[in-house]
């Protein structure tokens, strides 16, 4: 959606097509040639983790239902994305992330 911050890992080079949707690419900075990195650049890389690890806790409780764990029929191929839909919106059940 127009807006929407997507991050990624270093290396994704989705930027332009998300700008023709409006969205924006978050992704932690490079190393400069220097071989450090400046001021910002650390205190950037601290946000996006603070963020990122709980972006990893929620996929871990989606995971923990194992549904997706076996290979997936291609027959299920239009079907999986609401399976998985249904697998985080069961882990939202949760006791809450942050606390």
């Amino acid at each position: 959606m127009p807006g929407d911050l997507i991050m990624a890992d270093k290396g994704f080079t989705i930027g332009d097509l998300l700008a023709k949707k409006g969205a924006y690419l978050q992704i932690p900075p490079f190393l400069s040639d220097k071989g450090q990195f400046k001021p910002q650049d650390i205190e950037l890389t601290r946000q996006i983790a603070r963020v990122r690890i709980h972006v990893e806790r929620a996929i871990g409780r989606a995971k923990q239902f194992h549904i997706l764990d076996p290979v997936i029929p291609l027959s299920l191929s239009t079907t999986i994305s609401t399976v998985f839909r249904v697998c985080c919106f069961l882990s939202n059940l949760g006791p809450p992330l942050v606390s």
